[in-house]
């Protein structure tokens, strides 16, 4: 009787959705392309392209971790850029992303989720300094991110504040931003990774939104629902 009760006492409560970003909302990661829109209108800063595609295969042969190839790729685009111009910059990606970068179940998902006036939760990976505005858009009313750091005179050091926001440490800077969450509401998680299948067992519903191979075969077997978002209706 008393998980019985337990139950009937989560379903009772207001419901928090929390969704990753990159190939969740979005059809593909966003990071690298947003460092490459930059590139594209600065041809100088077509140079560094060479060194951010090394990065990235050092990090998928295991030479370096996510977290310093990210650093690394930030410093080479935007390391020493004000406020200013990254706010320029974010904008210019957001609007892309929100014109032709979503996918359509996610619109819809956000959508059915503020019209019952849940509590909408963006968590990511990806830096700060665009999510932020992403997630502002989207109407989203928390945002967790890779969060960035910047000098005294308000300069892009192109560092990470703390850790990657990735798998693990994602759940944990929910619950440190949000420590009532899983208490207070009857939480919804999405994503389409494996790696963040802490979070999506964590949560009260766990939903794999086009997942990769190995999340796919998990939520076989660990009880989360599948869902495809990139059908129009």
């Amino acid at each position: 009787m008393t998980g019985q009760s337990n139950s009937l006492d989560v379903a009772a409560r207001p419901v928090a959705a929390v969704f990753d970003l990159d190939k969740t909302i979005t059809r593909r990661a966003t990071y690298i392309p947003f460092l490459l829109s930059i590139a594209r209108h600065k041809v100088f800063k077509l140079l560094y392209v060479a060194p951010i595609l090394g990065a990235g295969l050092a990090y998928k042969i295991g030479l370096i971790s996510r977290g310093r190839v990210k650093e690394f790729m930030l410093r080479a685009v935007l390391g020493r850029a004000s406020r200013a111009e990254v706010a320029a910059y974010a904008e210019a990606f957001v609007a892309e992303c929100i014109g032709r970068g979503l996918r359509p179940g996610a619109l819809r998902a956000i959508a059915e989720h503020r019209a019952r006036g849940h509590n909408l939760i963006l968590a990511t990976a990806s830096f700060d300094f665009y999510v932020e505005r992403l997630g502002q858009q989207l109407g989203f009313d928390s945002v967790i991110a890779t969060r960035s750091v910047w000098d005294e005179s308000g300069r892009l050091l192109g560092r990470i504040d703390g850790e990657n926001c990735y798998g693990a440490e994602k759940l944990r800077r929910l619950e440190e931003a949000l420590p009532d969450l899983r208490g207070s509401y009857r939480v919804v998680a999405y994503s389409d990774s494996h790696v963040d299948l802490p979070l999506l067992r964590w949560a009260d519903s766990g939903v794999a939104v086009n997942p990769s191979r190995r999340l796919r075969r998990r939520a076989r077997s660990g009880g989360l629902d599948v869902v495809d978002w990139n059908e129009v209706s």
